[in-house]
């Protein structure tokens, strides 16, 4: 955190507060121009071949392409974003979030030109980029309520691990040869480096505490008494405080153990 703090001090200010927001903003933009234009979407998309061939735009432009094209799905997709949008940047800040979102797409863009030395023309969806911060968003609040599909009530950490299925299985099963998978599947991989940076040296820890507090546990439960063993016994007649409950034992002068009962028959 320290190395974070220090960034933070010095690069603060590029931080763009509501970050979310204006990419849910483009996002509805990009939609509508699609509907005057149904091929406009081809112009955005983050196709390599044309990168290399100067149109350098599109190493933004991929990322306000909308998930699907149906109206009602784009509406759940701009709430969803809004929500945990506004819910990370009041955790994390204007810099935190823009430094998670560029840090996801730079990992996915740079891995991208890194396997274009072995495959031509590798591409980047951008949903692995939103499902990444989905996935933080679901580590920050786990218990909270959303309305999956508007009706059915869910905690937003199954959705998390919803969408870490989803990039899973997108870069790995829909991936037919080596080929596809370098071209597609690791750069999806690749969006996940920032999710893996921030939260899981936490989770790791997290669970050897938990490891470490039911060994304790476990090794506190073997150390008690069982229910049937007693701590307490008379040396005359043999009564504990398991079968006499309503007896006091006390030491005697002689260092025996006695009971009430047997204490006052003398």
């Amino acid at each position: 955190m320290g190395i974070y703090y220090r960034m933070e001090q010095k690069f603060g200010h590029l931080g763009i507060s509501g970050l979310v927001r204006i990419l849910a903003f483009f996002k509805v933009i990009t939609w509508l121009i699609f509907l005057a234009e149904p091929g406009f979407g081809s112009k955005l998309d983050l196709d390599f071949r044309y990168v290399y061939e100067g149109e350098v735009w599109r190493l933004v432009s991929f990322m306000l392409i909308p998930g699907a094209a149906h109206p009602f799905i784009l509406l759940f997709e701009i709430m969803f974003l809004l929500m945990i949008g506004d819910g990370i940047e009041r955790a994390w800040g204007a810099f935190g979030v823009t430094a998670y979102i560029v840090g996801s797409a730079l990992c996915g863009i740079l891995v991208a030109f890194a396997v274009s030395a072995f495959v031509k023309y590798p591409a980047l969806h951008n949903l692995a980029i939103y499902s990444s911060l989905l996935m933080a968003a679901s580590r920050l609040y786990p218990d909270m309520i959303i309305q999956l599909a508007l009706v059915i009530p869910v905690k937003l950490k199954y959705v998390g691990m919803l969408a870490a299925g989803w990039v899973l299985y997108a870069a790995f099963l829909t991936t037919m040869s080596l080929g596809t998978f370098l071209a597609f599947g690791l750069p999806m991989l690749a969006c996940l480096i920032p999710f893996v940076v921030v939260f899981v040296p936490g989770m790791i820890r997290g669970a050897k505490q938990r490891g470490e507090n039911a060994a304790r546990r476990s090794r506190f439960e073997a150390a008690k008494l069982p229910a049937t063993d007693a701590f307490h016994k008379c040396d005359r007649c043999g009564a504990t405080e398991v079968t006499e409950p309503d007896r006091e034992f006390r030491i005697n002068d002689s260092g025996d153990e006695i009971c009430t009962a047997c204490r006052d028959a003398g």
